[in-house]
């Protein structure tokens, strides 16, 4: 990726061109020098001072003239601002990324923040080949979502840098021919849907995705690579990423709709090259070990390969769910139901079994082991949740579903509480809702019970947090708040603050992804699915509506 993100200059002719343009950039920063008043022109200076390339200077302050308002320019404490905001933004960058050809929308600074962040939460950019236009726009549109730096700029500027970024992968979305950038960019526009909690445009851009996956014919291009040369492993390992990123992306999406899983495991090596897992270790974001000056947080070798598993695993669940959803809510479970959810369970054990220390969360805390860990959780979640609370999976140590259920979710809140206690910063990881979603679906269904009571407040504190950068976090919440309430139950004293000024009293439920299930409610409460629909939150959503309406 980074050699697509450089311009590199050939013949005499560029080169002439690239000092000329930095000949006016460097003349650009004198007259700013010369011309601006006292205060800001020492500010400029005190910086030049600090950088390596005063050319990186220039192009910030110019960068953050062309950010203001028309008109705007005028106002000094505006432009110093953004001049500020820019240049910061691109020293505490440990990835920096020329902003042009990509896009327009932002300088080089800001670019440089978001794909940064985009690396430290969710890849690693030494894997990192492939890259378009496109797919830049919406790195940027989905960790602007994240970024204080952003927040402020809408602040002075008063636009959406946000939806200017969205807007610009939209222009640059070309239907023509697959490709690699095109494929992962569809799936972070799902992914900006679904923290928008838009489900309609979410879902043509998922099914998208798939369909260009398809058409791609990875298996066989990916088979056609026979060479060792690097140049074949890195597009090997590009199309294998991919193609496993997007199935572990739809392995979580089906479990929190609890649908099948439509697609298939990948037919190519997962991921390639294959890891021995077992000597996973910490390293940066360049692929260097990991050390206390690093840029946080570290990554651990090998466990992309771990969330494989899981999410192969995850896919079998669901088949299976689906082939005995006609046996669900029936009482304490069939024996042969309750063997097959023990084989299911052995799998899970064993992948867990088998990690090294390096991807344990007890001995090495770091998002990617916290996350596989909730990961796993889920899988649990989804292997027990047909069954009756009270049904014994272990008679000698007298284990129920609803016990362990309740042992996962402290283990999930534990987990992340620590993980915003480790990085209080709102620059954080999608995959922060999968674990409170998850635990709040668990929990409801369980109140008045003393455990789940003092725990929900502690899952809503998390969710809370999480809906300062997921507007959908919201919406989970009012689905909630409406499933508590229509049973007749108080809200537990101290999560009530957590459900203050979520929004507006009535919804437009035309986007919300009304499928995404919320809470269990049928099987433990006895009343029936039709009734509650399964705790879909488009189905609590339209209670709470017709009850604001009352």
């Amino acid at each position: 990726m980074f050699a697509l993100l450089s311009v590199t200059v050939n013949g005499r002719r560029a080169l002439a061109d690239k000092l000329h343009l930095e000949n006016l950039e460097l003349r650009e920063l004198l007259h700013h020098l010369s011309t601006l008043p006292e205060p800001e022109a020492y500010d400029i200076f005190q910086r030049l001072r600090l950088v390596d390339d005063p050319i990186d200077l220039a192009l910030s302050i110019r960068q953050a003239e062309l950010l203001l308002p028309i008109g705007a320019s005028e106002d000094s404490d505006k432009l110093t601002t953004m001049q500020g905001l820019e240049f910061g933004a691109l020293g505490g960058s440990p990835v920096n990324v020329p902003a042009r050809p990509w896009t327009t929308v932002a300088g080089d600074g800001i670019v440089s923040e978001l794909i940064s962040a985009w690396f430290k939460w969710d890849t690693e950019p030494q894997n990192a080949k492939y890259c378009s236009p496109f797919l830049v726009n919406a790195i940027c549109a989905l960790r602007s979502y994240f970024s204080e730096t952003v927040d402020t700029i809408q602040r002075v500027t008063k636009q959406d840098m946000r939806e200017q970024f969205l807007s610009e992968t939209k222009k640059q979305y070309d239907h023509g021919l697959p490709a690699l950038p095109a494929i992962q960019g569809l799936c972070i526009l799902f992914a900006i849907s679904c923290l928008k909690g838009e489900d309609r445009d979410g879902s043509l851009y998922r099914f998208a995705s798939y369909g260009m996956l398809e058409r791609f014919k990875m298996k066989q291009t990916f088979s056609s690579l026979t060479d060792t040369n690097p140049e074949s492993v890195l597009n090997q390992r590009a199309i294998s990423k991919t193609m496993w990123g997007v199935f572990c992306l739809e392995s979580i999406i089906s479990t929190n709709f609890r649908h099948p899983n439509i697609l298939q495991p990948p037919k190519v090596p997962c991921p390639f090259p294959e890891f021995d897992y077992k000597n996973a270790v910490n390293v940066d974001i360049f692929g260097e070990t990991f050390t206390d000056s690093s840029p946080a947080p570290p990554f651990v070798t090998g466990a992309i390969n771990v969330f494989c598993q899981v999410a192969m695993l995850m896919s079998d669940i669901l088949t299976q769910g689906q082939d005995c959803k006609d046996n669900e809510d029936t009482g304490m479970g069939d024996r042969t139901n309750l063997i097959e959810k023990g084989e299911l369970m052995a799998r899970l054990n064993a992948i867990s079994d088998s990690l090294p220390s390096a991807l344990r969360h007890d001995y090495n805390f770091t998002p990617e082991t916290c996350f596989l860990r909730i990961a796993m959780n889920t899988a649990v979640h989804a292997i027990l949740r047909p069954l009756h609370p009270r049904a014994v999976l272990d008679e000698m140590n007298g284990m129920t579903v609803k016990s362990l259920m309740l042992k996962n979710c402290a283990l999930d809140i534990e987990l992340m509480e620590r993980y915003f206690e480790e990085w209080p910063t709102g620059e954080f990881s999608t995959m922060v809702m999968i674990g409170p979603l998850k635990s709040g679906a668990v929990l409801l269904p369980l109140l008045p019970d003393e455990e789940a009571v003092h725990m929900f407040p502690r899952v809503c504190r998390l969710m809370r947090k999480v809906a300062t950068r997921m507007p959908i976090a919201r919406y989970v919440m009012k689905g909630w708040e409406t499933a508590i309430w229509s049973r007749e139950l108080e809200m537990p004293g101290p999560a009530q603050p957590y459900f203050q000024n979520l929004g507006a009293e009535s919804e437009d439920l035309q986007d919300i992804p009304t499928r995404l299930v919320v809470a269990h409610i049928p099987s433990i409460v006895d009343m029936p699915t039709n009734e509650w629909d399964d705790g879909e939150l488009g189905f609590l959503l339209q209670k709470c509506n017709a009850r604001n309406i009352e």
